[in-house]
């Protein structure tokens, strides 16, 4: 391994997790998984609120046994996230994390290097916060196209990350012809 200069669009690994760079922020690498990790629910409650990424229990399973399991925080550098429901309500504010989703926006931003998942991949952005209607998150079905779902059901995750580039050393693997062997470089 090796120090390596990333581009938005090129993949690299991390802990043997295959991430594609997104984009660079100060300097930083923001990241998707290449693959859904597995299918989860947004949050285990349902209940008017439970579209909210703050208090849902994805986050908290990101942020606490996939960050534990899978990172070092010295490699990462916190986002925060803009909870914007899709009708522009802004009553969940901003959220800090590690480990987060993509929102409706980035995911449109960034779209052309997010990958096509078999499965639906969630979002974080609610659809609507409004009382009596705060039960849908957005999502993005194998077509790329942007849909919403209950809260509730299960859906594919595809973490996103801001690796630090200063305390980080990424490794870049290329499959060589034969397919016999991987190269680090």
């Amino acid at each position: 391994m090796h120090e390596i200069n990333l581009r938005p669009g090129e993949e690299f690994w991390y802990n043997n997790i295959r991430f594609i760079c997104l984009d660079i922020i100060d300097g930083n690498y923001l990241a998707i998984t290449a693959e859904c990790w597995c299918e989860k629910r947004f949050n285990e409650e349902y209940k008017d609120g439970c579209n909210n990424w703050e208090k849902s229990t994805l986050r908290r399973f990101l942020n606490e046994d996939v960050l534990e399991e899978h990172f070092n925080t010295e490699h990462l550098v916190k986002q925060t996230s803009d909870l914007i429901a899709d009708n522009g309500d802004k009553a969940y504010g901003t959220c800090e994390d590690y480990i987060t989703l993509l929102t409706c926006y980035q995911y449109r931003k960034y779209r052309d290097y997010v990958p096509l998942f078999e499965e639906c991949m969630w979002t974080l952005t609610p659809w609507r916060c409004d009382t009596g209607d705060a039960c849908s998150v957005r999502g993005v079905i194998p077509t790329g196209a942007i849909s919403d779902y209950s809260a509730r059901s299960s859906h594919g995750l595809a973490p996103v990350c801001l690796f630090n580039s200063d305390n980080l050393i990424l490794s870049r693997r290329t499959e060589l012809l034969d397919g016999n062997r991987n190269e680090e470089g």
